[in-house]
């Protein structure tokens, strides 16, 4: 992680690489808002680090700092990203703060629910969606290189198996929802992951999927 120390009292700068970490829970430190990228918090506990949200550009992180306490979770970087300090001058400002916080975890909270509910083949559209910022490309039909988290995150993310993401990311590219897919990346067009039904049986592995427009030949 990179951090721009401030010049001339300009907030501080994070710029982060895929699974550089921001901050570790029960430490103390600014609050953050993210600018480019894409966060996921982990709880802490016994059994080791869980995921509990995802953090889009935006959103604040580790306003609980707000409240004198240390950071709840531990956030880590599942795409490069940079995030922006934000700087709190006086009790009006950390009460604007707060408010702003809030709405973005009721967003959150909605979010997660449609990732964590649902056919695991649906909960995947949804995070793609939301990583590739579909509510502001409602009429992006061409199909563009988009930087995605690992095999590992997006199953902590959505609840799954690794094993059934990569048999999920198979058969899009197979139904060619989905082209050139990486190690960390995929080409894809928002409009169509959006619109497209997909069809039953992508959590399957037996290479029985065809291309839709085939299919209904």
């Amino acid at each position: 992680m990179d951090i721009a120390s401030p010049i001339d009292s300009a907030p501080a700068v994070a710029r982060l690489s895929t699974g550089d970490m921001l901050f570790e829970a029960g430490l103390g430190g600014p609050v953050w808002q993210l600018q480019t990228g894409a966060l996921r918090l982990d709880l802490v506990d016994r059994e080791g680090q869980r995921f509990a949200q995802l953090v889009l550009p935006g959103d604040l992180v580790g306003a609980e700092q707000l409240a004198a306490s240390g950071y709840a979770h531990t956030a880590r970087a599942i795409v490069p990203s940079v995030a922006l300090q934000r700087t709190v001058s006086g009790d009006a400002e950390r009460r604007l703060l707060l408010a702003e916080a809030l709405l973005c975890q009721l967003a959150r909270t909605g979010d997660l629910v449609a990732l964590r509910t649902g056919t695991a083949q649906e909960r995947l559209r949804h995070l793609l969606l939301l990583l590739s910022g579909a509510e502001d490309s409602w009429d992006e039909a061409e199909a563009s290189q988009r930087v995605l988290p690992t095999i590992k995150d997006v199953a902590a993310i959505i609840d799954t198996a690794p094993e059934t993401v990569s048999r999920i990311f198979a058969n899009l590219k197979r139904s060619r929802l989905l082209d050139a897919r990486q190690r960390q990346g995929a080409r894809f067009s928002v409009a169509r992951l959006r619109e497209q039904v997909w069809p039953a049986g992508m959590t399957r592995s037996d290479g029985a999927l065809r291309p839709m427009h085939l299919a209904e030949a």
